[in-house]
C-alpha cells in the first residue's frame, strides 16, 4: 500500500481510499468540535465516516492516534504556507507578514463548531499521550524557525544585543498556543489571537537601536 497517514496506522491504500480517508478526517474533526476528546470514540468516527470500525482500527490503535493525525493535519494547514516566509524572515515587517499569514490560515480552518486546531489544543492542554506529543512535535519546528528568525533580527540590530532568540520564540509561541486554546467558541480568529499579536509586537519593540 502507498500514501496516507503517518500516525499509528500503516499507510492507507492508494487512490481508492482517498475518499474514505477524507471522510474519516472530517468526521473526526466534527466529532471533536461537537463533543470533545473525552466523548470521541473510533467506532463513532467510523460510523460517521461510513467505514467499518475494524477497518479503521487497522490504521489507528485508538482515538488518540487518530486525534494525533488530526493535530498534524491542522498544524500543517495553519502554519505551512506562512512558514515559508518565516524561514527567511530577516526584519520585523517579515514577521508581521508571517503573523498575518498565521491568522489568515487559522481563520480559514473554521467550521460551524469553531476552530479545529483551537479545540484540540484546548482539549489537549496538560494531557500526555500520542495526541499531546503530536501537538508538541508539530509545533516544535515552527517555534525553532521563529527562534532562528529572531536570531537574524538580533544580528541585524533589530533586537537588543542581549536578546535570547529561543526564549523569545517560546514566549511568542506560548502566547499563540494559549490564544488558540481559548478560541473554542470565538467567532473571529483575529480577535482570539490578539494575545499572540500583542506578544510579537512587544518582542519586536525591544529594538537594539
Amino acid at each position: 500500500m502507498s500514501g496516507g497517514f503517518t500516525g499509528d496506522g500503516a499507510a492507507w491504500s492508494a487512490a481508492a481510499d482517498d475518499a474514505a480517508r477524507q471522510r474519516v478526517m472530517t468526521a473526526a474533526v466534527d466529532l471533536l468540535c461537537q463533543r470533545g476528546l473525552r466523548a470521541a470514540e473510533l467506532g463513532v468516527v467510523a460510523g460517521l465516516a461510513g467505514v467499518s470500525a475494524p477497518w479503521l482500527r487497522e490504521y489507528f490503535a485508538d482515538i488518540e492516534a487518530l486525534v494525533a493525525e488530526v493535530v498534524r493535519v491542522q498544524v500543517r494547514e495553519v502554519f505551512a504556507s506562512p512558514g515559508r516566509r518565516l524561514m527567511t524572515a530577516a526584519s520585523p515587517a517579515d514577521l508581521y507578514r508571517w503573523r498575518d499569514g498565521v491568522v489568515t490560515g487559522y481563520r480559514a480552518t473554521r467550521i460551524p463548531a469553531g476552530y479545529p486546531l483551537g479545540i484540540v489544543v484546548h482539549e489537549l492542554t496538560g494531557s500526555a499521550g500520542p495526541a499531546g506529543e503530536a501537538l508538541a512535535a508539530s509545533l516544535g519546528p515552527w517555534q525553532s524557525a521563529l527562534g532562528d528568525a529572531f536570531g537574524r533580527l538580533r544580528d541585524r540590530g533589530e533586537l537588543a544585543p542581549g536578546s535570547q532568540p529561543a526564549e523569545l520564540a517560546t514566549a511568542v509561541m506560548g502566547a499563540l498556543v494559549g490564544a488558540m486554546a481559548r478560541s473554542r467558541k470565538a467567532s473571529r480568529s483575529d480577535d482570539v489571537l490578539e494575545p499572540f499579536d500583542m506578544m510579537l509586537r512587544h518582542v519586536l519593540a525591544a529594538r537594539g537601536r
